[in-house]
């Protein structure tokens, strides 16, 4: 993200651009995306096994208290949905396919950065919990956070360089220098303080004696997220720098535009290197470029302060966004996909560490999705009769960005209705009576209104889902795969109780440390997968619904290494009963789990599923463990994730069939790859 080459240049110069600041007593405007992106991967937490989520609740909570500790009052945003220009949809696509292609690596036991697809769940949940102050913005934030920033005279905590481009005069702290697990104390004033590294563009552009307005050219011309200025026959940049310096380039580049008094003289010199035809087109760039950082008084503040609506919102491009949505969008109590299903008909699904040679995983959820569509497209009456009247139908469609094997693919997926939503209209949905829009939730879900009965309200949202998981996904979860799951949801539910140490916890600690390697089976992956992916659009649907069932809290309901684990175990032959400790509560309440699951499906369900402890003998061959891929690959550490294709493309030379030949028990299912939402379809409304 951000301005290309420029923080690693701030980084590295010698010139000082980062002082030391003894930071506390102030407010801060934190980039939400880009903390929980860092925290995650800058602690090393799990990324092949779907996340451990709890880890990463303990590494915000904690972050949160040493901010306390310093009385430094904190305002987190998040990004919404794509901008509604798609002005940076092509970046965008890109990231995509860059993730898709890392989230294999990390199947196959190589490099890759892959956030677990309920993070931003994760994230959202605990900061209402402690009571965080926090706004999800209706589109990128960048510009929402940097004309806060501005209003509020306090700086920005995030490590995207584009920061380093708004004229701020209270600067950016880039996350990778704020000291926050240390908190330490101030000699002058004796009070406690995180140390961190501090930015100002004043001293930066005066280091050049240079107009800070000629900072968008700059970010232009290097590449940035919004400008891509690919036909300009750039001067060679290093002869204006100090011969052998470091990113000599980007120092040539500032030294170049720093003789010029002002944008317009620097626009006009730079266009005597364009081709005649071009000069049109990249004159208009370079104002976009300059427009996009040019800050005026944003929304935030007073949404912040006084939770009104902003006006601009009520009256901009996204008005098309019903009013009663648009509260919880903003608290971040409502999935921001209602924004990018509404204003651009298209979704983009989160890759997954998985079996690249079966299908999405995403795919097992897509009759969910079917209905949020529904819900936002078909009872929005006065656009559906005016989509009817352009097209001759009231069929609706959305664009899902997805992947086919290891590249992005996109494909027009229909909007459905369930019976109960044929009466609904959008712009009423709130009003909606409580029983209508649980029954619109379990008629999705494939749930009768009998089978409330005896599950508690905690455990509904949870046990549904996991029903949907077992009677939908391919390849067919075995007992140990269901077994692992309830285990891993036993361990987090009492993981916050005082008995944590006298029941289950103690036996599954030593599971954990005792034996240091976790396998990542291919099959475990890919369902785990398709069961997270179940439960972040039930999570999207049930607040679109306004929360029909209570929200079950996301870090308690998955660690991903613990329940791999388990299932490693199982596998071997471990009992069940030498994991839950006779009488304990652990025992207690996965017999409550267990229970709940046999009500949903029947005994004769479970009977008939596989044990899984076939797999001891039938001689698999599983990835190897961590330890021993870390000593595989660490001759391949230091390429990129870019090496990717060329790793491919010689499996394919030794095996023409590599990415388009499944596995012999996975065929029959593989076949439909191209056209999966008939695969599941019949099964969900049953």
């Amino acid at each position: 993200m951000g301005v290309q080459g420029l923080k690693t240049y701030i980084e590295s110069s010698d010139k000082n651009y980062l002082r030391s600041w003894a930071f506390r007593e102030k407010r801060l405007i934190i980039d939400g995306c880009n903390l929980y992106y860092l925290l995650y991967f800058d602690c090393n937490l799990d990324q092949m096994h779907g996340g451990d989520y709890d880890a990463f609740e303990e590494l915000i909570t904690q972050f949160f208290e040493n901010l306390a500790a310093c009385d430094i009052s904190p305002y987190v945003v998040l990004d919404g949905g794509d901008d509604h220009t798609d002005k940076k949809f092509d970046t965008v696509m890109k990231r995509k396919q860059q993730k898709i292609k890392e989230a294999y690596n990390l199947s196959m036991g190589k490099r890759g950065r892959v956030l677990p697809t309920l993070i931003k769940n994760v994230l959202r949940q605990l900061l209402h919990k402690l009571k965080v102050p926090m706004v999800q913005c209706l589109e990128e934030a960048d510009w929402e956070i940097a004309a806060l920033a501005q209003e509020w005279d306090c700086p920005v905590l995030s490590n995207d360089s584009d920061f380093y481009i708004f004229n701020l005069r209270a600067g950016v702290l880039p996350i990778s220098h704020f000291q926050w697990k240390k908190v330490g104390v101030d000699r002058r004033t004796n009070k406690k303080c995180i140390q961190a590294k501090h930015f100002t563009l004043g001293k930066f552009c005066a280091s050049f004696q240079m107009n800070a307005e000629l900072l968008p050219i700059f970010a232009s011309i290097l590449g940035n997220d919004y400008v891509k200025l690919q036909n300009i026959k750039y001067p060679d940049w290093e002869e204006y720098s100090v011969p052998g310096m470091e990113n000599a380039r980007i120092d040539g580049m500032l030294k170049w535009l720093s003789q010029f008094p002002g944008p317009k003289e620097a626009i006009s010199a730079l266009l005597k290197f364009t081709d005649d035809e071009e000069k049109v087109i990249v004159h208009k760039a370079l104002l976009n470029g300059i427009k996009e950082y040019k800050l005026i008084s944003g929304s935030l503040a007073q949404f912040f302060k006084s939770k009104v609506i902003p006006q601009s919102i009520l009256t901009g491009p996204l008005q098309v966004l019903p009013k009663w949505t648009l509260r919880p969008l903003l608290q971040g109590r409502m999935s921001s996909s209602v924004i990018d299903v509404l204003v651009h008909q298209r979704v983009s699904l989160t890759p997954q560490v998985e079996d690249f040679q079966l299908p999405c995983s995403s795919e097992i959820s897509r009759p969910i999705r079917q209905v949020i569509y529904g819900l936002l497209l078909l009872t929005a009456n006065k656009q559906a009769l005016a989509v009817k009247a352009v097209t001759g139908t009231s069929k609706r469609y959305v664009e899902e960005y997805g992947r086919q094997h290891i590249t992005l693919s996109n494909q027009k997926v229909e909007a459905i209705q369930t019976k109960v939503m044929e009466e609904l209209q959008l712009e009423t949905l709130n009003k909606e009576p409580h029983d209508v829009r649980l029954q619109v939730f379990l008629d999705t879900l494939g749930v009768s209104s009998a089978m409330l009965r005896g599950i508690p309200d905690a455990l509904q949202l949870q046990m549904f889902v996991t029903r949907y998981w077992l009677v939908n996904a391919q390849p067919q979860p075995c007992q140990v795969h269901l077994w692992g799951l309830l285990l891993g949801m036993v361990n987090g539910k009492l993981s916050g109780t005082l008995k944590t140490e006298t029941d289950m916890q103690l036996r599954l600690k030593k599971l954990q440390t005792g034996r240091g390697r976790i396998y990542l089976e291919d099959e475990a992956a890919h369902l785990y997968s398709q069961w997270q992916s179940c439960l972040k659009w039930s999570l999207n649907l049930n607040r679109l619904l306004l929360d029909p069932l209570s929200e079950p809290e996301c870090a308690r309901l998955y660690r991903g290494t613990l329940v791999h684990q388990i299932v490693g175990e199982l596998r071997r032959g471990i009992t069940l009963e030498s994991l839950l400790m006779r009488g304990s509560s652990a025992e207690q309440l996965f017999k409550q789990l267990k229970d709940a699951i046999v009500s949903l499906v029947g005994e004769d369900f479970i009977k008939k599923m596989k044990t899984g402890l076939e797999k001891r003998d039938a001689g698999k061959t599983q990835n190897p463990p961590i330890d021993d891929l870390s000593r595989c690959f660490d001759h391949l550490l230091d390429k990129d994730t870019d090496d990717t294709e060329d790793d491919l493309n010689g499996l394919k030379k030794e095996n023409p069939d590599f990415l388009f030949t499944v596995r012999t028990r996975h065929k029959s299912k593989d076949r439909n790859a191209d056209n999966p939402s008939k695969k599941y379809e019949r099964r969900c409304f049953d």
